[in-house]
Formats: C-alpha cells, structure tokens, sequence
C-alpha cells in the first residue's frame, strides 16, 4: 500500500473516532463531505511535505499549517492534545514517515469539556504546550459556511372561547342575510309576498323587454328588476310577449306574468265602449281613441283603404272613400281590447251591423225599389231629425213623400248642412256649397251622415203613409207636421216654434 492511501485511510478511521466522540456536532450536511488528498509532486524531492484538504466537520476544528520532524509527531501530539482525540493524530501520520521532517496538516481540537471560544483573525491561540501554537483566520475559513440561526418553536395559536363564539356569531349572521336575501328573491319570482290584486298594463307596438320590465315594476308586479331580466333572458320572454293591453294580478310569479302578456294564454284587457245612436264616423273614432281601443288616425286609414270584404251591404265602388263606412258602424255597446287593431275594432261595429240588419230588412228594402245604403241614408237622416221613437215614421213618410214630390223635389233638412259643416268652423247657412246641402240638391244626400239605430231603420223600411210635407221643431222637443207650406211658416213664426 502506498504512503498516500495509507495516510487517507488513517484519516478516515481518525475521523470516524471524531464523529463516534462526544464532541459537538456539526449540520450534517457537512460532516459526510470526503477528504480529498492532494498529491505531491513527484518531480519534487521526497522531503517535500504532504498536504490533505480535510474538510472542517466541526465548528470547533481549527486548522493550521506547521513543519514537524517525523520522530517528534507523536510526541507533541500527544502533549498538546489532551483529550480522547489523541488517537486521531498518530493515525494520521504513518510510520513509515518517522525520522523525516514532513509537513503535515493537524488539527488542535480543544478538550470537549471546555468552553469554545471562537478566535479573531490572525490572534496568537495558546491551546496546548507553549512550542505548539498555531494561528487560524477564522474570518476567511469560515466566510462560506451558513451561520447557524436558533431554532424558534412556532406557538400554535388558539382563539379560546370568546374567539369562538365570536366566529360562530359571525357564520350565523352571514347565514341569516343570505337566507334573508334568497328568500326575498324567491318570494318575487314565486309571488308569494304580494297580494291578490289586478292590474292592467299595456305592451306598446315596438316594445323592448326592458321598457316591459320598468312597466311591470311601475305597476308593482315584480320587486327586482334585475333578476326579472334575468328570467326573461333564460325564458325567451321577448319572443313570446305580444303587444296589447293585459290584466295581470299581482300574485303572479314570473312564468304567469310573461304568459299574461301573450296573445293565446294572456287575458286581454278589455273597455267598454257605449256607441251612441245618431252618432257619427268621426265622433265614434273620437270616442275609441278616448277609451284606449285605438288611435283615431289608424281607424279613419282602415276605414278608408281596408277592403272589409264579405259584408254585402258595402259597395266596392265606395272603396278610397274615407266615409265609406259612415253610418255602417252599428250604435251599440261593445267591450273592446284596449289597444285593438284598427280592423278589429271596426269588424267588430260591422259584424253587429249586419246581424242587426236582417234578412227580412234585406228583401223589404229590396220590395221598395232601394239599396241597403239608401236604406241606411234614409235612416240617418231620421236618426238626426227625430225627438222620439213616435214620430220616426211619420218622419220617414215625409221624407219618401218629397221624394217622390215634383213640387217639393228638395229634403231641406238641417241635419245635412250640421253634417257637411262639423269640424270646419264654417257657420250654418242653407246655401252652403256642400253636396250634402239638401236645400240646393235634389234627392238624397250621397251617404248616411250618422249611424242609425234600429228603431230609425225600421222607419225608413215601414214609413207612415201620410200627405204631409212639413214639419217644424217645437218648444217641446219633438215636431209638428203639416200638410202645405203656409201652415208651416206660421207655426215657425209662432212662439210654439222651437228652433
């Protein structure tokens, strides 16, 4: 075996007596580091000393250099080290090397009994026998070794009793506001918090879901806006709401409101409508705007272009005529869906019309030689003239009398001037240049100037037979008849006269 891997041997063993002995330990990071011999050169003579890199496995090694002659090594080691180590260096050294001067590394470990007290730089240390003293820097030895930090048990925290119930309070009062808060929205969604109560709303043509939306809050059918949009979104509900006027209760739940709000499952709000007799196209469309069916405007377009067509009453040729319909739209009450359709609202007046008008009215007015027109015309102009039911006919045999009279050729009746002149501001004058003036044209006028209702219609078909030609107002309210012109002047000049 050479001197080299015998000395590495020896140093190993020394070291395992080191790590076996009760002296402090080093981390043990450090302790399993290898000691690596470094080689002489061998060109160099043989009296040229070794050198080890032992690494420092303790904190307390100090580590120098010294020349020592090979007879005196294992007598100063054992002099200057005086502790149960001293092994540890006569290992070391072979003794093959005894009697040669060699330069060796050694280790002056202090007594493990003894304090360690950490050396300044380049400070004399008299540890051991006066002629073995060394001089350490620990400065440069020790520069990339970590230091060591105390080792500091975390407390393990506890938050006691008052802590805890603290804590507890905390959870349960978080717990409650969120019950709270789903409780809320779930009462609006269901409508378990709201009363029986109805209410009528209107969807407006053009309707967007967040107009519906402010509407039925308005109206204090839902609570939360934000979590209605939210359902209308997740339901389609834009897609299935219809336009109109509804009535909705205030106990319904979301899905009930928005089905309220439909064409098929909604229930349509619906008006009262009383159409007086005797009144005329344009009032009744006044009318229907008032009570919220429809806008006049829409009414007088469909009354004009709209081809109501199955109705044999109505004359094609009249068609783009804007009183087309007048005196048509029977004088009844009806309920009308607020926010109807023009042509609803229309058919609906129409369809009374002509199931009121019967088949027995059809072929009577057929037996006397007239349309239904005529008919209706006749019976307007009955409706306007008349102050009760008595003298309708009687009324109706005047006017079929100048009718058929050459000497009396004209109706002269005022409600047809009243007619032509309503709106305009123009006064009443019998020479008013108007086609409906009955004083300057001959026969009847083109149309009915109002609607009749039964009773003037059944008097322009069964008219009294009578010779009279006249009848005048009276203070009364109703008229008096007469048979020839002179008669009739002096009752107008009379204070019997009511006009």
């Amino acid at each position: 075996m050479s001197i080299d891997r015998e000395i590495e041997k020896n140093l190993e063993e020394a070291l395992k007596i080191v790590d076996n002995s009760d002296l402090p330990s080093a981390p043990s990071s450090d302790r399993s580091l290898p000691i690596r011999p470094v080689r002489r050169d061998t060109t160099s003579p043989r009296s040229q000393p070794y050198k080890y890199d032992i690494p420092i496995t303790h904190e307390f090694s100090d580590l120098t250099e010294t020349t020592v002659p090979d007879d005196e090594i294992p007598a100063k080691t054992a002099q200057s080290i005086k502790s149960p180590v001293a092994s540890f260096l006569r290992k070391v050294v072979p003794t093959g090397l005894v009697g040669k001067p060699q330069k060796v590394k050694t280790y002056d470990i202090p007594d493990p009994v003894a304090p360690i007290k950490k050396s300044v730089p380049n400070e004399d240390l008299d540890i051991g026998p006066p002629d073995f003293k060394m001089k350490f820097d620990f400065e440069s030895a020790y520069r990339d070794v970590p230091e060591s930090k105390p080792l500091r048990f975390r407390r393990e925290k506890r938050t006691g009793l008052v802590g805890g119930l603290l804590f507890a309070t905390f959870i349960i009062c978080v717990s409650l506001v969120l019950a709270s808060i789903a409780w809320m929205a779930t009462s609006d969604i269901l409508g378990f918090a709201t009363h029986d109560e109805e209410v009528s709303v209107t969807v407006p043509p053009g309707f967007t879901m967040d107009g519906v939306t402010d509407m039925l809050y308005e109206a204090g059918l839902i609570r939360y806006k934000a979590l209605f949009n939210l359902y209308a979104e997740y339901s389609e509900a834009e897609e299935k709401i219809s336009e109109g006027s509804y009535l909705l209760n205030k106990s319904y739940d979301y899905r009930a409101l928005v089905q309220g709000m439909t064409t098929r499952a909604g229930v349509r709000v619906e008006t009262t409508v009383t159409i007086p007799e005797g009144f005329t196209l344009a009032q009744i469309f006044a009318l229907l705007e008032a009570e919220g069916v429809c806008p006049a405007d829409e009414l007088w377009e469909a009354a004009t272009f709209h081809d109501f067509a199955g109705f044999h009453f109505l004359e094609r040729r009249t068609l783009g005529n804007s009183l087309r319909l007048e005196g048509f739209l029977f004088p009844e009450t009806y309920n009308f869906f607020l926010d109807s359709t023009p042509q609803q609202a229309i058919l609906r007046m129409l369809r009374e019309f002509n199931r009121r008008f019967t088949e027995e009215y059809v072929e009577r007015a057929e037996d006397i030689g007239l349309t239904v027109r005529e008919i209706v015309t006749i019976a307007s102009l009955i409706e306007r003239e008349a102050g009760d039911d008595d003298e309708r006919p009687r009324i109706a045999a005047v006017i079929y009398n100048r009718l058929d009279s050459s000497n009396f050729p004209r109706l002269e009746i005022d409600a047809t001037i009243h007619y032509a002149i309503a709106g305009t501001g123009i006064p009443f004058s019998t020479q008013l240049d108007s086609e409906f003036n009955t004083y300057i044209h001959e026969g009847l006028p083109p149309g009915p100037i109002a609607s009749p209702g039964i009773a003037s219609i059944r008097a322009a078909l069964f008219p009294d037979t009578t010779d009279e030609f006249f009848y005048a107002l009276n203070r009364y309210g109703t008229h008096n008849f007469f048979t020839n012109y002179n008669d009739h002047v002096n009752f107008v000049n009379s204070d019997e006269y009511g006009g």
